[in-house]
C-alpha cells in the first residue's frame, strides 16, 4: 500500500505526536495539521504557564515516543536541567515546550510535506477520491485519510445554573476561561469539582496571589491521590470479566503490596496496562455499573497528583483555607455581591448555602459527544460517520483506530486518536497511551503492520 496523504484535525499533544511519528517513520506523502493555535503540541493541557501546574506522572513515563522511553528524560537534561531526572515532575509548560520542539523538528525534517494550517476542520466527507475536509477559513483540503485528534473537550455545561448566574461575569464555564483564576486576594471561590482540574484551579489561584477561602464541591468529595515512586515497575495485571472482578483484582494486588515497600498504587499501576482489554471484556451492563459506581474511585486512584502539589494542598487544608464538600448543588443564583451556591450534603437532608465571589466549573471534560460544541464532531455525528458509544461516553472506534459509523461499519478513511477514543477505550487520555496509538496509527497510514510494544 502506498503512503497516504493525511489531514490531522487538532495540533495539541495527539496531533503533534502523530505527525512526528509519521515523519520519523518516513512518510513521503503530504501531512497537514489543522490547528488554530500558533504553537503545535501544547494544546489545552500543556499551554499553562503556571509553574505550580506539574505533570501528573514522572518524567520517565512521559516520552513522546513509545519506542524510546528515555527521550523526555534526555531532553530535560539538555533543555531544562533544573527539572532533569527520571523521577522529576516537570511543569506542564515545560512539557508543552518539549512537544512543540518535537513538532518543530518534524517540520524541519519534512519541509514542505508537513504544513500547519491555522484553522479548524469544521466538516468532512468521504468520497471515492478520499476525504474532503472543510476548514473554518474556507479552504477545502483533499487527503487520503483524516485523523480526528481534537483532544479533551471543554467541561460539560453545569446543569443547575440560574439565568442570572449563567450570564454573571463571576461564573466561569472552565478553569481555562480567560480571567477564571484571576481572583481578588480575599475572595471566596467555589470550584465545581474535586478532580485534577480543580486541583489545577487551586494551584493557579494561589500562584496568582489569591489567599481567600476555596471550597471544592463534588458529589463524593473525592480528591486525587498523591504519586509515590518505586524502584521497580509493576508486573502484569490479572484477568477480570466483570466490574466486581476488576475491583477484587485491585484489592488483592493492594493486599499483596502491603508486605513490601509499596502500597495500593502498585495495584492500580499493575491494572493500568491491561485496563483497556479488561474494559472491552465487560458487558455493556457491567461497563454501565463501572461508570456509575466505580469510575470516580478509579479516577482518583489512577490519575494522581505530583508530590509537590499534594504537599501544597495539605498545607492549605491545614490552614483551613481550602475545604472539600461532598454533595449536590442546587440552582446557583446571582446576588448583588456574587453568587449563591446551595449544596445538599451527601448522605443527609442538610442543605448549606455558600456565598461566593466567583464560581468556576472544574467538572472535567464532557464525554457525551452529542453535547460537544466542536463543529467537526457535530458534523461527523450528523452524517453518521461517527457514532456515540452506547453508554454515551465517547464514540465507537475499531481496533485499528477507524471510526465506526452509524451503519456499524468501520470508516476506512477517518481515524480517531487520543481522548477521542474514550468510551471504546477507558485509558486513552495519558501520554503513554497516546504515544503508542500514534506509533501504531502512523504504521497503518504508511501501509505497515504495527509492531506491538511490550507494556
Amino acid at each position: 500500500m502506498p503512503d497516504r496523504s493525511v489531514v490531522i484535525a487538532g495540533g495539541g499533544a495527539s496531533g503533534a505526536l502523530l505527525a512526528a511519528a509519521l515523519i520519523r517513520g518516513g512518510l513521503r506523502a503530504p501531512i497537514t495539521i489543522v490547528e488554530p493555535g500558533e504553537r503545535l503540541g501544547a494544546g489545552m493541557a500543556y499551554a499553562t504557564d503556571c509553574p505550580l501546574h506539574l505533570l501528573n506522572a514522572p518524567a520517565r513515563a512521559m516520552s513522546a515516543f513509545a519506542d524510546d522511553p528515555d527521550h523526555f528524560v534526555r531532553w530535560l537534561a539538555t533543555h531544562a536541567p533544573e527539572h532533569a531526572g527520571p523521577q522529576s515532575f516537570a511543569p506542564r509548560g515545560v512539557y508543552g515546550a518539549y512537544l512543540h520542539a518535537i513538532a518543530t523538528r518534524a517540520r524541519a525534517v519534512a519541509g514542505a510535506r508537513l504544513q500547519h494550517r491555522r484553522a479548524l476542520v469544521v466538516d468532512a466527507e468521504i468520497d471515492d477520491q478520499g476525504v474532503r475536509a472543510v476548514c473554518s477559513d474556507g479552504a477545502t483540503l483533499r487527503a487520503d485519510a483524516l485523523v480526528v485528534a481534537t483532544g479533551n473537550a471543554e467541561p460539560a455545561a453545569w446543569p443547575r445554573l440560574g439565568s442570572g448566574a449563567e450570564l454573571s461575569p463571576r461564573f466561569f464555564r472552565s478553569a481555562w476561561a480567560p480571567g477564571a483564576l484571576d481572583a481578588e486576594s480575599d475572595e471566596t471561590v467555589v470550584l465545581l469539582g474535586t478532580g485534577l482540574t480543580a486541583v489545577d484551579a487551586v494551584l493557579g489561584l494561589r500562584h496568582r496571589g489569591h489567599r481567600g477561602t476555596i471550597v471544592m464541591v463534588s458529589r463524593r468529595g473525592l480528591l486525587p491521590h498523591e504519586h509515590r515512586l518505586f524502584d521497580a515497575p509493576p508486573a502484569a495485571a490479572p484477568e477480570a470479566e466483570t466490574a466486581r472482578d476488576l475491583l477484587d483484582a485491585m484489592r488483592t494486588l493492594a493486599d499483596d503490596a502491603r508486605g513490601v515497600r509499596a502500597d495500593w498504587r502498585v495495584a492500580v499501576d499493575r491494572v493500568r496496562p491491561r485496563a483497556n482489554v479488561l474494559w472491552q471484556a465487560l458487558s455493556l451492563a457491567e461497563q454501565r455499573r463501572f461508570v456509575r459506581h466505580v469510575m470516580p474511585y478509579w479516577n482518583v486512584h489512577r490519575h494522581r497528583v505530583a508530590p509537590e502539589a499534594a504537599k501544597l494542598l495539605a498545607e492549605l487544608f491545614a490552614a483551613d483555607t481550602l475545604r472539600t464538600l461532598a454533595g449536590r448543588t442546587g440552582e446557583i443564583a446571582a446576588t448583588p455581591a456574587g453568587l449563591r451556591v446551595p449544596i445538599r450534603l451527601r448522605g443527609s437532608d442538610e442543605q448549606i448555602v455558600l456565598e461566593a465571589a466567583r464560581v468556576v466549573n472544574c467538572s472535567g471534560p464532557e464525554h457525551d459527544f452529542r453535547h460537544l460544541a466542536n463543529p467537526l464532531i457535530a458534523q461527523l455525528l450528523a452524517r453518521g460517520t461517527m457514532t456515540p458509544y452506547p453508554l454515551h461516553i465517547g464514540v465507537q472506534v475499531a481496533q485499528n483506530g477507524t471510526l465506526i459509523g452509524r451503519d456499524g461499519a468501520a470508516q476506512a478513511r477517518v481515524y480517531a486518536l487520543g481522548p477521542v477514543r474514550f468510551g471504546t477505550l477507558i485509558e486513552t487520555t495519558a501520554i503513554p497511551e497516546i504515544a503508542l496509538q500514534a506509533r501504531e496509527l502512523a504504521a497503518r497510514l504508511m501501509g505497515e503492520e504495527p509492531v506491538a510494544l511490550a507494556g
